[in-house]
């Protein structure tokens, strides 16, 4: 019986030839859909109705593949250039990991959207009800947030040209930005290097002069100048005196240039720190102003509606032909007219649902049944134990009954053998008590 159900299900006769396979591509396409292929195989003319929906679902998954791909290598890829030939090469490393993504990524659409078409209600007509719409909902936002995922990575290679001259503007505006203020700090170091050169010519002229002073006393002293005699007079002790006081004018100052110097010092420490960072900030900002991130802010920058009108419209257009493609299952499945493969899905289903709640049944029985015998049977067993507990109860009452009478009737032979032997004693005994 079974044997002849399978056949049943699983084959059909067609121009009295027994038909099991719908074509390679068609049942590969059915695989795709998500369809129960055994009982699509009884219906003919659901063929391509359903290879169309698996169709949609595998080359939305090819795409987003692609797009996942393009994405992921944009993300890990470095530049290499070729000293020969001075071109930039491709990043093997990077492909492998995108071609790994790309995979995964095609693999997790392509069970989301067969999930969400096979789950889908519809009520089998051509017109889409509030409860479709309901039912549906999710489904929807979650196909048109996966149909902008997969169009924003085609995008960029489609644009990619002004992509590059918007990438390569910014990071000239960046790095000219960076410059500027690199200049800035490189000023404020050269003037601090000039003030500290300043306080410390000041210091090296009040010296030269000191060191002049001396001279000329020691000149004056020796005879070698001035006046000319040998000895200590009084221009010479002027000379000297002189020369203490600008030895103490040379120690003030030097103090003076010490202080200023210190603080000069600490600034140029600061200066010298920044310019350092800002050197190690214009080669991070060299790369990070390349690869994905760059790229998708370029693209936003360039179709901005107020900038390019025509760009922003054409990248509108490539985003809704995404959605569109990823959205289109979902509305095939509220729009399709039920036929005989839903027909025979719905009557398999029902025959499983009644088959299931007649299981159910039946196991319901059973445990009602082996209620009512296990109750049954404990109310029998209390039923002989009572009986059992009354009988001896009965025997028991006899039994102290005929011992009672037994007795009473030894009590009665002792008091008619005393009466017998003494019937005066046993008359004043019974008086006394």
């Amino acid at each position: 019986m079974k044997n002849t159900h399978e056949t049943n299900q699983t084959s059909i006769f067609k121009n009295g030839e027994k038909v099991e396979w719908g074509g390679f591509l068609n049942e590969f396409l059915w695989i795709c859909a998500g369809v129960n292929r055994r009982v699509l195989r009884q219906c003919p003319t659901d063929y391509a109705k359903y290879a169309g929906v698996g169709g949609t679902i595998l080359f939305t998954a090819i795409l987003a593949s692609i797009s996942g791909g393009y994405a992921i290598y944009k993300v890990f890829a470095d530049e290499i250039l070729n000293k020969v030939t001075n071109m930039y090469e491709t990043d093997t490393h990077a492909v492998i990991i995108a071609a790994v993504f790309g995979v995964i990524w095609g693999l997790m659409i392509f069970n989301l959207d067969r999930f969400m078409v096979n789950t889908m209600y519809s009520d089998g007509t051509h017109r889409i009800t509030s409860e479709e719409w309901k039912g549906a909902r999710p489904r929807l936002v979650l196909a048109v947030f996966i149909g902008i995922v997969i169009s924003t990575p085609i995008e960029l290679r489609l644009f990619k040209d002004k992509i590059g001259l918007e990438v390569r503007s910014a990071q000239k505006d960046a790095l000219s930005k960076m410059d500027e203020k690199q200049q800035y700090i490189k000023k404020m170091i050269s003037k601090l290097e000039e003030q500290k050169s300043e306080n410390n010519q000041r210091v090296d002229e009040k010296r030269e002069e000191r060191a002049k002073i001396e001279d000329q006393a020691y000149k004056e002293a020796t005879g070698t100048g001035g006046s000319g005699k040998v000895g200590i007079g009084i221009y010479t002790k002027q000379l000297q005196q002189r020369a203490e006081n600008l030895q103490r004018e040379v120690n003030r100052l030097q103090d003076e240039a010490d202080r200023a110097n210190a603080a000069i010092d600490t600034q140029l420490d600061k200066y010298y720190s920044q310019l350092n960072e800002h050197t190690i900030d214009d080669n991070v900002a060299a790369k990070s102003m390349k690869g994905f991130c760059a790229e998708l802010d370029a693209l936003n920058t360039i179709t901005n509606p107020f900038t390019d009108f025509g760009l922003f419209l054409a990248r509108i257009l490539i985003m809704f032909l995404f959605v569109a493609i990823e959205v289109i299952p979902t509305l095939f499945k509220l729009m399709m007219i039920d036929g005989p493969y839903d027909a025979i899905l719905k009557a398999e289903k029902h025959r499983v649902r009644v088959l299931s709640d007649k299981r159910i049944s039946d196991i319901n029985d059973e445990i009602n049944t082996e209620v009512q015998i296990s109750t049954k049977k404990n109310q029998e067993r209390l039923e002989a134990e009572l009986l059992a507990n009354k009988k001896v109860m009965e025997q028991i009452a006899t039994a102290q009954a005929e011992l009672l009478q037994t007795a009473i009737e030894a009590w009665r032979k002792e008091e008619l053998a005393k009466i017998k032997d003494n019937p005066s004693e046993y008359i004043q005994t019974n008086n006394k008590v």
